[in-house]
C-alpha cells in the first residue's frame, strides 16, 4: 500500500480546493509543489528536524508533505503560537524552520531562501546530539500549547497505519471532500488530512468558524461531504439549532477530542439520522497517532456513553490490576521526547499504550471510560472521582463543568449562570461534600486548549 505522502493518485484528480479562492490543485500539482519543498530542504547531513509553523493553508500542507517526502522528521507547531514556541526551539534545535513570512526572526537562526510560499530559517549552529532515528517522522505536542517540552514521537509506519484504519472504518473514497475544521497542528485535524489523502479524496483548505454563515455557504459551494469536530463545536451546533438537512452534501460527521455530553450525542444522532447522514463518535490520543476506537453510527443509540470498539488493526483491553484501558496497535507511538537527544531513540512502547483512562467493557465488546487514573482527590477522607463529579454536575446544571484542585481543596468551574450556593448544595446532597471543601466559580466560559479540550492547568490557577 502506498503511503499517503506519496500521493499515488491519478494525476488529474483534485487534491485540494482553497476555500477562499476556489482554486483547485490536482494531485500532480501538489506532488510537484511538495517535491520543490523537499529539494529546498535538502541538507548535506541527511535526515533533519524541520519545525513547521502551520496554518490550514496550501503552503503549510505542501511544506509538511515535502518534508515527509524528503525523509525528514517534522515538528508541527500552530502558527499562532510563535512566541511560546521559543523554548521548544531551543530544546529541540530544528535544523530548519518553515513559517509564514510575518513570523521571525528567530534567535540562533538566519534567513535562507524561501521554501515555496513559506520563509525558511537555517540554524546557525548544528545541534549537538545523536543522529535522528530513521523511523521518526513527526513530533506532536499533547498539551495543546507549545509550552511543554514533552512531545510524542511518531513513526512513518504509525502515520500510515492510522490513516489507513480511519479511511477504512469511515469508508472514505476519492469522491469525499473534507474541510479543515480543526488545526493541522492538532492530531485530530491532521488525521483528517492523512486519511483523506490515503483515500485519494479532496481537502478543502481554510478556516471555518462554525458561527459564521460564510462557513456553511462555503461547505455548500464546495460540496463537502464530512465534518470533524470536538465536543465544544457540537455543543455550539446544538445551541445554534443546527439542522444537518440544511447541508445535503454533508454525509458524515465525526466527533473526537474529549467526552461529548450524552444528551448532545443523542440530539445530534437524531438530527443526523433525519438527514440521512452518519454520526461517528470516536476516541483517541496523540500517542496513538490519532484514533483508537469508534462507535458505528448504527450502534450509537444503544451505546451512547461508549467509546466503541478498537479501530481496524487495533486491540482494546482492560488491565485487571487497576481497570486501566490498554490499547495495542501499529499506530502506537515510538515513545515520548523531552530533549533533542531523545530523537535518536527507536520504539520504546512495543505497540502498547497505557491510556491513563479507567474503564470497562460490556458483553458486546464496547468499551466505556469511567475516570482518569490520576483524576481523583481525597476530600474529608473520601476518594472522589473528578470525572464523575463533572458528569453528574453537568446533568444537573445543563452546562459544561470542570473540576480540578488538590486533596481537601476542590475547585469547580461551570458555565452555568447559577448561584455558587446552588452548586455547593448539589455537592453536599449528591456526594456528601461539605461546602468548606470546595471553591465554586460560575457563569464564566471554561478555559480551553486550541483542540477544544478543557485547559485544567489554566483553570487551576484562575
Amino acid at each position: 500500500m502506498n503511503a499517503f505522502w506519496q500521493l499515488a493518485v491519478p494525476a488529474g484528480a483534485v487534491a485540494v480546493i482553497e476555500a477562499g479562492t476556489g482554486r483547485a490543485v490536482t494531485y500532480a500539482e501538489l506532488t510537484a509543489a511538495a517535491d520543490a519543498t523537499a529539494a529546498a530542504l535538502a541538507l548535506p547531513a541527511g535526515k533533519a528536524l524541520v519545525g513547521l509553523f502551520c496554518r490550514n493553508d496550501l503552503a503549510s500542507l505542501t511544506a509538511y508533505l515535502g518534508a515527509l517526502r524528503a525523509g525528514h522528521a517534522v515538528c508541527l507547531l500552530p502558527a499562532g503560537a510563535a512566541p511560546p514556541a521559543a523554548p521548544l526551539l531551543e530544546i529541540y534545535a530544528p535544523e530548519r524552520l518553515l513559517a509564514p513570512a510575518n513570523l521571525g526572526p528567530w534567535p540562533g537562526y538566519r534567513a535562507g531562501a524561501p521554501a515555496g510560499a513559506l520563509a525558511c530559517w537555517h540554524r546557525c549552529e548544528p545541534a549537538a546530539a545523536p543522529a535522528i532515528h530513521p523511523d521518526l517522522a513527526l513530533l506532536l505536542s499533547t498539551s495543546g500549547t507549545t509550552g511543554s517540552p514533552k512531545l510524542v514521537r511518531l513513526s512513518r509506519a504509525n502515520l500510515q497505519a492510522n490513516a489507513g484504519a480511519i479511511r477504512d472504518y469511515l469508508g472514505l473514497t476519492a469522491a469525499d471532500r473534507a474541510p479543515t475544521t480543526l488545526p493541522l497542528s492538532y492530531s485530530y485535524g491532521l488525521s483528517v488530512v492523512h486519511s483523506h489523502l490515503a483515500a485519494g479524496a479532496t481537502l478543502v483548505l481554510g478556516e471555518f468558524p462554525p458561527v459564521q454563515q460564510a462557513t456553511w455557504t462555503s461547505f455548500a459551494r464546495h460540496a463537502v461531504t464530512s465534518f470533524a469536530g470536538v465536543p465544544l463545536l457540537y455543543e455550539l451546533l446544538r445551541r445554534l439549532r443546527f439542522d444537518p438537512r440544511s447541508q445535503p452534501t454533508l454525509r458524515t460527521y465525526t466527533q473526537a477530542g474529549g467526552r461529548l455530553g450524552t444528551d448532545t450525542k443523542r440530539w445530534f444522532l437524531a438530527a443526523a439520522d433525519a438527514a440521512g447522514a452518519r454520526f461517528f463518535v470516536m476516541y483517541g490520543q496523540t500517542e496513538a497517532t490519532a484514533r483508537i476506537s469508534f462507535v458505528p453510527p448504527d450502534r450509537l443509540a444503544g451505546h451512547s456513553d461508549s467509546i466503541g470498539r478498537a479501530i481496524p488493526g487495533g486491540e482494546l483491553s482492560i488491565d485487571p490490576a487497576n481497570r486501566e484501558i490498554l490499547y495495542r496497535g501499529p499506530n502506537v507511538m515510538l515513545g515520548y521526547a523531552l530533549s533533542r537527544a531523545d530523537l535518536a531513540a527507536g520504539d520504546t512502547t512495543g505497540g502498547l499504550l497505557r491510556t491513563g483512562d479507567l474503564g470497562r467493557a460490556d458483553a458486546d465488546g464496547f468499551f466505556y471510560i469511567e475516570g482518569r487514573l490520576r483524576r481523583f482527590l481525597k476530600l474529608a477522607g473520601l476518594r472522589v472521582s473528578l470525572d464523575e463529579l463533572e458528569r453528574r454536575l453537568e446533568a444537573h446544571l445543563g452546562a459544561p463543568v470542570a473540576c480540578a484542585g488538590a486533596d481537601e481543596a476542590l475547585l469547580v468551574h461551570t458555565e452555568a449562570v447559577v448561584p455558587a450556593a446552588q452548586v455547593l448544595a448539589l455537592l453536599q446532597a449528591g456526594f456528601g461534600l461539605a461546602p468548606a471543601l470546595a471553591t465554586v466559580r460560575t457563569g464564566q466560559p471554561l478555559a480551553r486548549l486550541h483542540s477544544g479540550k478543557i485547559d485544567y492547568a489554566a483553570l487551576a490557577h484562575a
